[in-house]
């Protein structure tokens, strides 16, 4: 009875966190930089983001600057990437859901985001 009724409870834990598992597809908004020093966004806004990193690629020569919900800055207010930098959000953290911006001193600045 006692193994019937663990086996029983067991079923019904790996039930609840198969249904609990939400699978996202992940979008790249990776790209380059269109005007040096100005601000891009790459991402809009989404309510449902789960997932948000934006990476400086290590063959970069210069930092990349992320924000969130406002233009991005190389003076002040940004997170600085030096290359090979990043920065991610996942899972039950907080996870920025607002628009997101890149920039760099240089046209044609690299940089890897990627959403889910």
């Amino acid at each position: 009875m006692i193994r019937t009724l663990c086996r029983a409870l067991a079923a019904a834990v790996v039930g609840a966190l198969a249904t609990a598992a939400v699978a996202s597809v992940v979008v790249d908004a990776s790209g380059t930089v269109t005007t040096g020093a100005a601000s891009q966004q790459v991402m809009a806004a989404k309510a449902s983001r789960t997932y948000l990193m934006c990476q400086n690629p290590i063959t970069a020569t210069e930092t990349l600057f992320v924000n969130f919900d406002a233009a991005a800055s190389t003076t002040a207010g940004s997170l600085e990437l030096a290359p090979g930098g990043s920065v991610s959000f996942h899972g039950q953290s907080f996870v920025p859901t607002g628009a997101v911006n890149v920039t760099a001193a240089t046209t044609g600045h690299r940089f890897v985001c990627k959403q889910g």
